[in-house]
């Protein structure tokens, strides 16, 4: 099979944002798997493709890169990936499909504006379904897994005082994924992954928000201390504390968010330009 130009370009940029980290292999039973495959050993096919760039689109919505109602165009996102339409068109109705996001007209679809109701909604589940997971993660956990997720909120934590309000997303987002991961129930992930699809583009109405308690005092820090000590039910009410007490800070922010007023959130791919 000849490899077009267009396949190589994608796959040695398509996978994550210029000067991101790529996204953390999954965890087996305490240790984590080793990564067997190559990548740029497989063929190249269109259905790789399409792959990938629905995963990064996907990623692009759980770390907060478009606001809610803005339009995505079919032209201007395949033009930035260096892709044809079809593999976008085809990530783009299944993001539809998944309600990430919803049919503007024949060229161009558009973030989902959410209401109040369908915001509490989507944090209420987190909270019982990341409660869960975490509380899955504690009892599984190695001192190996707590210190990387002590490591994830470092950065975080410095990023915020460093005024750095997408770095600080983009850890916030590991974190949590990385409980997902440590907790090793892949139909449970996935589900949480649609809620965070869906509610992703308003957690950027937290990139302007100080830190609602002392860097000390963040329920990430109870999290760790559950995974340390194996602690299913601290790890539990931990993130069910971290996800409702940041909830009640955007709901009071919904106006301005989907009317627009925050700023765009800038990728490093922007940030490079």
């Amino acid at each position: 099979m000849v490899v077009s130009p267009e396949s190589n370009y994608l796959l040695s940029q398509i996978t994550a944002w210029p000067g991101e980290c790529q996204a953390e292999p999954w965890h087996g039973r305490n240790r984590r798997m080793p990564d067997t495959t190559d990548p740029s050993s497989l063929p190249i096919t269109a259905e790789s493709i399409g792959a990938k760039v629905y995963q990064r689109l996907r990623t692009d919505m759980m770390r907060s890169r478009f606001r809610p109602g803005e339009k995505l165009k079919l032209r201007d996102l395949a033009q930035e990936m260096g892709v044809s339409a079809t593999p976008v068109r085809d990530a783009l109705a299944r993001l539809v499909s998944e309600g990430a996001l919803e049919q503007f007209d024949h060229r161009s679809v558009r973030v989902p504006v959410l209401s109040d109701e369908r915001f509490r909604e989507i944090a209420e589940l987190r909270g019982e379904l990341e409660g869960k997971a975490a509380s899955r993660a504690a009892e599984r956990a190695t001192p190996a897994d707590a210190e990387r997720l002590a490591a994830i909120h470092a950065r975080m934590t410095q990023a915020r005082l460093d005024g750095e309000g997408v770095a600080m997303l983009v850890e916030n987002e590991r974190f949590h994924m990385e409980i997902c991961a440590l907790a090793n129930m892949p139909v449970l992930a996935r589900i949480i992954e649609g809620l965070w699809l869906q509610c992703g583009p308003l957690v950027a109405g937290l990139r302007e928000v100080r830190f609602l308690h002392h860097p000390d005092a963040h329920p990430h820090n109870d999290i760790i201390r559950a995974m340390r000590t194996r602690d299913g039910a601290l790890a539990r009410l931990a993130i069910q504390r971290d996800i409702s007490v940041y909830a009640e800070v955007l709901l009071r922010r919904l106006p301005e968010i989907n009317v627009g007023a925050l700023p765009r959130s800038r990728t490093a791919l922007d940030a490079a330009e």
